[in-house]
């Protein structure tokens, strides 16, 4: 039975770089350990995954839907002040524009999720519950790519440098924090390297005057907004996505008619090591 599920289950390239659509997995799907390892390292290779389900997912039907992916965070500490929590399963939260416009909460800039924490999550898992009428998609960019897309003199010079993730451009949110993770850090499914530097927390690098880093940070931030690097999805009634937070970033789109409500969960992570 489970040989025959995972001879199912099946990952098709979203684009060049980065994403899969994937198919032959259930919404729900039992949990087994070989079909978390086949996901596990789908979602490593791939860093989004995008499944269509044909119909609004309901919060209990996507609690279980995440274990396939991991331990949900309990809380996740970067919830914003004026967030919307659904009781249905801890660390649940609905994202809507009109509390949270996306402009103003800093969705619609790249970053990654928890990057001031020591362990930030994981993964992360989204569907909407009120999809826009129409854009209001999501952006991922691929951090193996970004740094695979830099020259060899970049690459050496970032291994050995590390970066202060901090709050100061996110006062909206319901605690401050502050932690020191490398520049590179090494994905521990694929082996790859990825570029670990995003324009909402990463505040400076430890190694180089002000003036240098700050030059550095615009340099990475723009690099990170390389098409070439990028897959987008627009919102279905159905559609999750689930992506590995150290080795992709996203941002939503600020452009959409109609509301814009969106059910997410964090999976548990680790330090990133380099």
């Amino acid at each position: 039975m489970v040989a025959a599920t995972l001879e199912k289950i099946r990952f098709e390239k979203a684009s060049a770089t980065i994403g899969a659509r994937v198919a032959g997995v259930a919404l729900d799907q039992a949990a087994t350990p070989e079909v978390m390892q086949v996901l596990r390292e789908g979602l490593h290779e791939h860093g989004v995954l995008f499944f269509e389900f044909g119909q609004i997912v309901e919060a209990a039907e996507f609690a279980r839907f995440s274990e396939l992916f991991g331990e949900v965070e309990p809380v996740y500490g970067f919830s914003t002040k004026d967030e919307a929590v659904s009781a249905v399963k801890p660390g649940e939260s609905c994202i809507d524009a009109r509390l949270q416009p996306l402009k103003q909460y800093r969705t619609n800039m790249w970053h990654s999720d928890g990057t001031p924490f020591e362990r930030p999550p994981q993964a992360a898992i989204l569907t909407p519950v009120e999809p826009p009428q129409l854009g209001g998609g999501t952006m991922w960019s691929s951090m193996y790519a970004a740094y695979e897309g830099l020259s060899s003199h970049y690459q050496r010079l970032l291994e050995g440098l590390e970066v202060v993730h901090g709050t100061m451009r996110t006062p909206f949110v319901k605690e401050t924090a502050q932690m020191i993770h490398p520049a590179v850090i090494r994905d521990p499914v694929t082996g790859r390297q990825a570029l670990f530097v995003n324009s909402i927390y990463s505040e400076r690098f430890l190694e180089l005057s002000e003036r240098e880093s700050d030059s550095l940070m615009h340099f990475l931030f723009e690099h990170v907004n390389t098409p070439e690097f990028h897959v987008a999805i627009t919102w279905k009634p159905g559609t999750v996505a689930v992506w590995e937070e150290r080795v992709t970033q996203h941002r939503a789109v600020d452009s959409f008619v109609g509301q814009r409500r969106l059910r997410r969960l964090t999976i548990k992570g680790d330090k990133p090591a380099a």
